[in-house]
């Protein structure tokens, strides 16, 4: 008995002991598995006030992520409803740039290259010229700097869905094209899957990286830049209806001023599409570029992967 109770008292030294170094681990040793997800970094009690500031001021519905993006693998910072479901709008688009980039890497496409405009065939009628012939270079020009929506039914019809669909999946993502005329929905952390595959590819050396990233740094409109002031590669994205309904998003990767490169990626819905869904963005985006700073002057300074500008 004496021998019995000996024994359990050592084995439970040796829990607690591990559970002083981390109690994840001591308790996924106890009930086999791990029972919380472990967090290296948390949102300190102040910028947790400003970002709730920003939520009452505005009160519409969203959801973001902030990701740290230098390593080989998509790591998040912090986040809020990343993985409830919003209206992708026009950010699908940075997607479909990196797909078409990779065709043209394999030889099936070139920026040449001439696809058919017809406009009384297609759902979105934005194109602002005549049917024809277009090159991939304009096309893709046109689809992310000013965000034609012709521009990219056209790449998608050619594509077809179900390819662009299995695309989206190899890259881990979760979200699923049904029509030609809607962009279809997305969760912010799908959407931050297809960024940091963007994102690599576009710092790789693959033929046609450069001239992806390119366009996505001259892009025009972005709330996370304006709201920030620096430079960033993006893609945003709007939808409203008889201005009483909308929803917006906008991805980003930006370099900080305090180190480092950031994957920042937000939506909303049921706001108006005016300057006030357009100040939540930037007001959102301020705040969380201090939750990067903060983060990562907490982290051990190690050689990170920066983006170009």
């Amino acid at each position: 008995m004496k021998l019995t109770q000996k024994l359990l008292c050592f084995i439970l030294a040796v829990i607690l002991a591990a559970g002083a170094v981390s109690p994840t681990a001591s308790a996924a040793w106890l009930f086999g598995g791990i029972t919380r997800k472990e967090r290296v970094y948390s949102v300190s009690d102040t910028l947790q006030a400003e970002l709730d500031k920003v939520y009452g001021k505005y009160n519409f519905t969203l959801g973001w992520g902030l990701y740290d993006i230098s390593g080989k693998t998509l790591k998040e910072v912090a986040s809020y409803r990343a993985d409830k479901s919003f209206q992708s709008n026009c950010t699908i688009k940075a997607a479909m740039l990196l797909y078409i980039c990779k065709q043209m890497d394999a030889g099936r496409l070139s920026l040449g290259t001439k696809l058919h405009v017809n406009r009384g065939k297609l759902h979105y009628d934005d194109f602002g010229a005549k049917s024809g012939d277009y090159t991939v270079e304009y096309l893709l020009q046109r689809m992310i700097h000013v965000s034609n929506n012709t521009c990219y039914e056209v790449f998608l019809r050619y594509v077809g869905r179900e390819t662009f669909n299995d695309f989206l999946a190899s890259l881990g993502s979760g979200t699923v094209i049904k029509s030609y005329n809607y962009m279809g929905d997305c969760l912010p952390k799908d959407r931050a899957t297809e960024w940091f595959a963007l994102y690599n590819y576009c710092h790789s050396h693959a033929a046609h990286s450069a001239h992806a990233w390119d366009l996505l740094c001259k892009a025009k409109y972005s709330p996370i830049r304006d709201g920030i002031g620096r430079p960033a590669a993006h893609k945003s994205g709007w939808h409203y209806e008889k201005g009483v309904y909308g929803t917006a998003g906008d991805c980003a990767v930006v370099q900080s001023d305090n180190g480092g490169c950031y994957l920042m990626v937000m939506f909303t819905r049921n706001n108006v599409r005016a300057k006030y869904s357009q100040a939540l963005m930037r007001d959102l985006a301020v705040t969380l570029d201090k939750v990067w700073d903060e983060y990562y002057t907490s982290q051990p300074r190690i050689l990170r992967k920066t983006a170009t500008f």
